[in-house]
């Protein structure tokens, strides 16, 4: 089992500013995992970290469709073994621009959601598009990582 975690400081936040939300996948056995890539957020590249913001129900901050398919390339580097229960932070090397960029103008209960997908039909679906290289490497890492889709609890910020 897998499971994404979101956490942010204790509230109520302030409008005007964004909310800083921190991000943890833990599984119960071993895990090899890929963090946040080039192209991760807006769905051109697994793995897929696909954040959203809503409130009232509506989706507000959500990130913007794919525009350029030149994403860099995935390096051995890029993969963390993990323990059962050992945390990863998948946006220790890039971050969610969804999550760091979004400022809530307006008092509310603002529900922040992750959701992640490894569940690529093809292996040359995590690639690069620029500067791949020791792709047979790679590629036998990626085949290494389980295939899942998950998606985090809500995480409820009040924002005043």
């Amino acid at each position: 089992m897998i499971r994404i975690e979101l956490t942010a400081p204790g509230g109520p936040h302030p409008a005007g500013k964004p909310v800083p939300v921190s991000v943890s996948v833990v599984g119960t056995t071993e895990l090899l995992l890929v963090g946040v890539l080039d192209g991760s957020e807006d769905g051109s590249r697994y793995p897929r970290y696909r954040p959203s913001v809503s409130l009232g129900g509506q989706i507000v901050a959500a990130p913007p469709a794919a525009e350029d398919p030149l994403v860099a390339a995935l390096r051995v580097s890029d993969f963390a073994r993990l323990a059962p229960g050992e945390p990863f932070d998948p946006c220790a090397s890039r971050s969610l621009a969804t999550f760091e960029t979004f400022v809530p103008e307006a008092p509310g209960s603002y529900v922040y959601t992750l959701a992640l997908d490894t569940q690529s039909s093809a292996p040359e679906q995590w690639l690069g598009r620029i500067n791949q290289t020791d792709v047979p490497e790679v590629l036998a890492l990626v085949s290494q990582v389980p295939r899942f889709r998950v998606t985090s609890p809500p995480l409820v910020v009040e924002v005043r």
